[in-house]
C-alpha cells in the first residue's frame, strides 16, 4: 500500500512540474492581465478528487497566502461550492469534464498546476518548467470558451 501512495505522489509531482506556492504568485499575477476578474478578492476553488491528497490542501493555503480566498471541493461538490467563485483550479485526480462545463456554462477562468491540460485545450491557464525557468501556458481558445476578457494574456504564451 505503501509504494502505491508513493507512486501516487510522484505521478502528482511530475504532472505539475512547477511547485504549488510559485504557481500561485505567478496566478497573482496573471490574474491582474484578466479583465473578467475582480482587483481585489479572487476567489479561488480547487476542484480535487479522492487520489489528490494533500495538494488540494497545499493549493489552498498558497492562494490564501497571496490574500486570496480559496477553497476545495470534490468535483460533485462543485455547483454549490464554486457559487461565486471567479477563477477554477484543477487539481490531480479531478474531474476534469466537471471542471470545463462549470467554468464554460458559468464564464469562469480555470487553471491547473498540469501544463498539459492546457496544451490539449481543456483548461485555460497553468505554467510549465522550462530551462529552470516558469513559463506561462495559455490557451486562447478555452479563455474564449470560459468568456474571459483576457487579450493581453495571449501575448504571454
Amino acid at each position: 500500500m505503501a509504494i502505491i501512495a508513493l507512486l501516487s505522489d510522484t505521478c502528482h509531482a511530475q504532472d505539475m512540474p512547477v511547485p504549488v506556492s510559485v504557481q500561485a504568485r505567478f496566478f497573482r499575477k496573471v490574474f491582474a492581465y484578466n479583465k473578467s476578474l475582480p482587483k481585489e478578492g479572487v476567489k479561488v476553488v480547487v476542484v480535487y478528487g479522492d487520489a489528490t491528497g494533500d495538494v488540494k490542501d497545499e493549493v489552498v493555503e498558497a492562494f490564501e497566502a497571496l490574500g486570496m480566498k480559496a477553497s476545495a471541493a470534490k468535483s460533485g461538490q462543485l455547483a454549490s461550492v464554486g457559487v461565486g467563485a471567479n477563477v477554477i483550479y484543477l487539481a490531480p485526480g479531478g474531474d476534469l469534464r466537471t471542471v470545463k462545463e462549470f467554468c464554460k456554462n458559468n464564464g469562469i477562468l480555470s487553471i491547473t498546476g498540469m501544463p498539459n491540460l492546457v496544451r490539449n485545450g481543456d483548461i485555460s491557464i497553468a505554467f510549465d518548467a522550462v530551462n529552470e525557468a516558469v513559463k506561462p501556458i495559455v490557451n486562447p481558445d478555452r479563455l474564449k470558451i470560459e468568456k474571459q476578457d483576457a487579450a493581453d494574456l495571449f501575448r504571454l504564451r
